[in-house]
């Protein structure tokens, strides 16, 4: 008895909690920031961007000396010869204890520039990875925008289909009544009931169709498992606004690239390649570094004029031995090694200077066609708003005319559908303007789902 009061209490918990869940809404910048937060590649990114700082950071330590100690010890076990009183020669085991000590310090003192020009590639290498990560924010942002409004597309045809059933049902209750009274045909009826059924499919469609885009919408944000499915997207992005600021591609272009995460990251990488090249040119000059070691040893064979061991003190201090040099190396002949590795660095270099080349190609078309696309979908939008209100007031009319007889339900049917084409037709207008709308707000340098500006 116990326990099943425990189990109606936690099918109480969960239903209070799921409840609790179901009656949260979320809207665009709440998905895009939970995404950001919870997104398992962006966590990767920010590792990358961790240890690339870890290397910029070690490779000014080795400009440092590098410096090491390193100490021995161990026992000598063997044979030894020595004479009896009697002069005759005998052999006994011996066993001997002795340790060494030694410190080594050495600097490069120069190699053809490489140590600072690698601190300069790993500085670049680690602004790279930091604006790599914002980039990728900034591609999940659009993911999640591009997700997000599928569900507002999909929701707004549940909608009219919602409606266009609403409508069919009520015409369909009507014409049976009408028939009952001798105004219309059982012919009609048919036509109904063939249009509500083929509405009902139609909602049944759209309502699959928002599930799934809501179930894509929720894995892009990696929602916790169990509440895929729970969660209230809602579009509060209001109407279309009018265009108040004239759009200049060309202005616009030279504008984003100056702060594009992409095109940072991109110049970083190619900074990084030409320091690169400069480290591999680097290895064709000779090296010059100092060295100095110090070491010392007890022994305990080492004995003194009465035959017994010197102390471990006195060893350390005499067997102190100090050494200072400097040495040379002059790059000879590597088996064309040197000259390999500079050729596949100007090749990386140029590489990469393509690959910004091409992104600033594909960003200005890209932008030009957006700015052509909103100005059109701005249109687009206003006039088939028009055709909805005009639709729908053909649509009352064709009702007053079928209740009249005055036309069949075909006719009546096709203003319907029609009207419910139109409807169909400025969601899909509006919600395209609001994606390209944040496409620009983007492009101006203020990203739309954060306060402060890139």
């Amino acid at each position: 008895m116990f326990l099943k009061k425990i189990h109606i209490l936690t099918i109480t918990l969960f239903l209070l909690f799921d409840s609790g869940v179901a009656q949260e809404s979320w809207n665009l910048n709440k998905c895009i920031d939970f995404a950001i937060e919870n997104n398992l590649d962006h966590k990767t990114f920010e590792l990358s961007e961790q240890s690339a700082k870890i290397d910029a950071t070690q490779a000014k330590f080795n400009l440092l000396p590098a410096v090491s100690a390193s100490s021995g010890a161990g026992f000598n076990f063997g044979q030894q010869v020595s004479l009896d009183s009697n002069g005759d020669p005998y052999k006994i085991d011996t066993q001997t204890f002795g340790n060494s000590y030694r410190l080594n310090s050495n600097i490069n003192l120069f190699n053809g520039f490489t140590q600072l020009n690698r601190i300069t590639f790993y500085k670049y290498r680690h602004e790279a990875a930091k604006w790599q990560k914002i980039n990728y924010e900034d591609d999940l942002a659009f993911n999640i925008m591009m997700a997000y409004y599928d569900v507002v597309y999909y929701k707004g045809l549940v909608e009219i289909a919602n409606e266009q059933l609403d409508l069919s049902g009520f015409n369909l209750k009507k014409t049976q009544t009408q028939i009952e009274t001798g105004l219309k045909a059982k012919a009609d009826l048919a036509e109904m009931q063939a249009i509500y059924e083929k509405e009902q499919l139609n909602l049944i469609q759209s309502e699959n169709m928002l599930e799934q885009v809501k179930l894509n919408l929720s894995q892009q944000m990696n929602l916790p498992i169990g509440s895929l499915v729970s969660f209230n997207f809602d579009d509060d992005e209001g109407s279309v606004t009018v265009l108040d600021y004239p759009i200049k591609a060309d202005s616009l272009f030279y504008s984003f690239v100056e702060f594009s995460p992409y095109v940072k990251m991109a110049n970083a990488e190619l900074r990084a390649e030409e320091k690169n090249l400069a480290i591999a040119k680097g290895r064709f000059s000779p090296s010059l570094s100092l060295n100095a070691n110090m070491n010392t040893g007890y022994s305990e064979t080492n004995r003194g004029n009465d035959g017994k061991t010197i102390p471990f003190k006195d060893q350390i201090d005499n067997n102190m031995n100090q050494y200072v040099g400097a040495s040379l190396s002059i790059p000879v002949f590597s088996r064309n090694q040197i000259r390999s590795d500079v050729r596949k660095a100007k090749i990386a270099k140029e590489q990469a200077s393509t690959r910004v080349e091409n992104f600033r190609k594909a960003v200005y078309f890209e932008l030009k066609n957006d700015t052509r696309e909103i100005k059109a979908l701005f249109r687009e939008y206003h006039q088939t708003k028009k055709q909805v209100e005009a639709d729908n007031f053909a649509y009352r009319v064709a009702e007053r005319k079928y209740d009249e007889g005055i036309i069949d339900v075909i006719e009546l049917l096709t203003v319907k559908n029609r009207l419910a084409s139109s409807q169909s037709q400025l969601l899909r207008s509006k919600t395209q303007w609001q994606i390209k709308n944040k496409i620009l707000d983007f492009y101006m340098g203020v990203r739309f789902w954060k306060i402060s500006p890139l």
